[in-house]
């Protein structure tokens, strides 16, 4: 099916220029036209562009950059260009532009945080060591407290089983019952 003039059944032919990054080689190797086919996965477009550029090693990575040097994804759907403004495959060790930044938060800053909070936790020990016998002494009041109530209500239970046991039974109901 053709659309605005492009057929996406016929193969996709680019330009591209090869950089080896791998080889501490910064300028453009070689410049060839790479056929395409549009169904392609990433790994076929891999084996193609090793192929094409006679590329036999295993332990690099494939960036490919537009003519303004963006990095462009590697798929069948990259636009097709011209032999003046090629695509720039960059073969690069794996990790190779990756450079270890140093420590951002130096081992004083987390020495003070670990001092700060371990001084704020003895601070807190030791109020609460401070208040142990103020704390004792308010359980035990407390206890006493509760101790009285239930002692001041076992009395008037107490008194109320008397009341209850001094009453006897006289044989006759002083009133006829309604029922």
């Amino acid at each position: 099916m053709s659309h605005d003039g492009f057929d996406r059944s016929h193969t996709l032919k680019t330009w591209i220029a090869l950089r080896r990054l791998d080889k501490n080689d910064d300028r453009v190797v070689a410049l060839r036209e790479v056929s395409i086919p549009p169904a392609a996965d990433v790994t076929m477009i891999i084996q193609i562009m090793t192929t094409t550029f006679g590329l036999n090693c295993s332990d690099v990575i494939f960036k490919i950059r537009n003519h303004r040097g963006c990095l462009i994804p590697l798929n069948s759907s990259m636009p097709a260009n011209s032999k003046h403004m090629p695509y720039v495959l960059e073969v690069a060790k794996i990790f190779q532009h990756v450079r270890p930044m140093p420590r951002t938060i130096p081992m004083t800053v987390i020495n003070k945080s670990m001092k700060t909070r371990l001084q704020t936790i003895d601070r807190r020990i030791q109020r609460l060591e401070d208040l142990l016998p103020q704390i004792n002494l308010r359980r035990n009041e407390k206890l006493g407290q509760e101790i009285e109530c239930l002692n001041q209500k076992l009395r008037f239970l107490q008194r109320r089983m008397q009341v209850a046991d001094s009453h006897s039974w006289k044989g006759v109901l002083t009133r006829a019952p309604l029922w």
